[in-house]
C-alpha cells in the first residue's frame, strides 16, 4: 500500500509523510470544489425561477382566455334586462348575457384554453379618442391568475362557490377616488403584455403597442350569498393575513389582465362605455366546472404549488 496511489489521500496534512505541495493542492482543490458546488446552487435557483417550476411563493394557476362578444348586458347588474346596460367586453363564456344562468354558461362553451373555465368575465367596452378598441391585444387576450391572494400560507382556501357574483370597481365614479379598486391599487394601468409600471390612469404612450389594464378581486367570502344588493358587500379583502370576521371564508383570489391593442404613437384619451377611466370596473360570474375547481385548488393552492399556465387536469 505505501505505493498506492490512494495512500496520500488517506494520509491526513498534519502526517510527517505529506508533503506540503501535496496539502496545499488538496487544501486548494477543496476551495475549489466548495466554490463550484456553491455556483452549481446559484445556478439551479436560477433555473428553478425561470422554468415554471413550483414555488412555494406562487401557488395556483393562470387560465387564458380570449375575447368572446360585445353586449349591452350585465348579467349581475341587470339580470334579465336584455340592453339595460353600458356596453360590456365578455371575456370567456361565449353566451353571456342578460339572461345567463351558471349552467348556461358551462352549456354554452368558453375561450378559455382550459375547457373546465366557462364563468363569464366582463368589463365596460373601451375607447381610444373615441375608437372603439377591443381586448384582442396579442394570441392570449387576457390572463386570469388564480392565488392565494394576501391568505396566510397555513391557511386552507375554500372552493369559489359555483355562481358567485364579484365586481371590483365602481362604474359610477366621478373622481379617481371615488373609485375603490383604483384609490387602492387595486385596478391599475399600464404597458404590456407582461411587465410594466403599474399606474393609476392610462399611459401616455406603450412602445410595445399594448395597454394592460389588471384587476384585483376580493378574495373573502361572507359564507351565504352569491351576491348582494350593491353586488359587493357579500365579498371583502383580507388584512394582515386573514379574513375578516364578517367573511370568514377564503377562497382563490382572481387577478385578471386585460389586453387592448393601442398602438406605438401617443395614446391621447381612454375612456370607457361607463365614462372616463376612472369608471373601471370587471364583473366575475363562476361557472367553473366544480370538480374541475376543486382538483386546482387541491392540487395547486393548498399543495403549495404553482401550477403554471392552462394545466392539463385528469376531470377535463
Amino acid at each position: 500500500m505505501k505505493n498506492s496511489p490512494y495512500a496520500v489521500r488517506r494520509m491526513g496534512c498534519n502526517s510527517r509523510r505529506a508533503s506540503n505541495a501535496t496539502c496545499n493542492a488538496r487544501k486548494h482543490g477543496m476551495v475549489r470544489t466548495r466554490k463550484a458546488i456553491a455556483g452549481l446552487a446559484v445556478l439551479l435557483s436560477a433555473l428553478l425561477l425561470t422554468s415554471g417550476i413550483a414555488l412555494a411563493g406562487s401557488p395556483g394557476w393562470i387560465v387564458s382566455c380570449n375575447y368572446s362578444h360585445s353586449v349591452s348586458d350585465d348579467p349581475i347588474v341587470f339580470p334579465g334586462q336584455p340592453g339595460a346596460s353600458h356596453l360590456h367586453d365578455f371575456i370567456g363564456a361565449r353566451t353571456t348575457n342578460a339572461s345567463s344562468t351558471p349552467e348556461s354558461l358551462r352549456a354554452g362553451g368558453t375561450t378559455c384554453v382550459m375547457p373546465g373555465d366557462s364563468s363569464g368575465y366582463w368589463v365596460p367596452a373601451l375607447f381610444k379618442n373615441g375608437v372603439r378598441v377591443l381586448p384582442t391585444a396579442t394570441s392570449k387576450n387576457a390572463l386570469f391568475y388564480y392565488r392565494r391572494g394576501g391568505i396566510r400560507s397555513e391557511t386552507v382556501l375554500q372552493t369559489i362557490p359555483d355562481g358567485l357574483k364579484i365586481i371590483v370597481g365602481n362604474a359610477q365614479a366621478s373622481s379617481a377616488a371615488q373609485n375603490e379598486g383604483i384609490a387602492t391599487g387595486r385596478i391599475i394601468f399600464k404597458c404590456g403584455p407582461g411587465s410594466g409600471t403599474d399606474l393609476p390612469a392610462p399611459p401616455a404612450q406603450c412602445a410595445s403597442g399594448v395597454m394592460v389594464m389588471s384587476y384585483k378581486f376580493p378574495n373573502c367570502w361572507d359564507g351565504v350569498n352569491l351576491d348582494s344588493p350593491n353586488h359587493k358587500s357579500h365579498m371583502a379583502y383580507p388584512a394582515s393575513g386573514r379574513c375578516p370576521a364578517t367573511h370568514p371564508v377564503a377562497i382563490p383570489r382572481l387577478e385578471a389582465f386585460v389586453r387592448y391593442p393601442v398602438g406605438t404613437s401617443p395614446i391621447g384619451t381612454i375612456t370607457l362605455a361607463s365614462g372616463a377611466y376612472f369608471t373601471a370596473h370587471m364583473d366575475f360570474w363562476n361557472a367553473w366546472k366544480p370538480a374541475v375547481l376543486n382538483w386546482l385548488l387541491d392540487n395547486c393552492i393548498n399543495a403549495g404549488r404553482d401550477c403554471g399556465k392552462n394545466p392539463a387536469v385528469p376531470l377535463d
